[in-house]
């Protein structure tokens, strides 16, 4: 799916407090300003890592870009912090309090 497709389909999603999509411009693994766009929550979810959490998330976002494939960094993104998320979830690591694993 193209960016344009994937903001599409981000779009199309039913409206809740933090699914409205917020781009954002992050250095790619070549060192180039590319907009990313997530749903809010996500972008939540990046800020607490990198502040509560101490993690390099540039350095994160360079690494998933890398090993995009055929998806958009927007796609390849939001499928790595989901799996972020739920690694968290699975071995008892920290989460922040308002993220809720369904």
């Amino acid at each position: 799916m193209d960016q344009y497709n994937f903001e599409k389909y981000l779009d199309q999603q039913p409206k809740l407090s933090g699914t409205e999509s917020e781009g954002r411009m992050v250095k790619n693994a070549f060192d180039v300003e590319e907009r990313v766009v997530l749903p809010a929550s996500y972008w939540r979810y990046v800020d607490w890592v990198a502040n509560d959490q101490g993690e390099d998330m540039e350095a994160w976002i360079k690494k998933c870009d890398m090993y995009r494939e055929d998806k958009t960094l927007s796609e390849n993104l939001m499928e790595w912090l989901y799996w972020d998320m739920t690694e968290r979830e699975k071995n008892n690591h920290p989460l922040p309090n308002w993220l809720k694993i369904i």
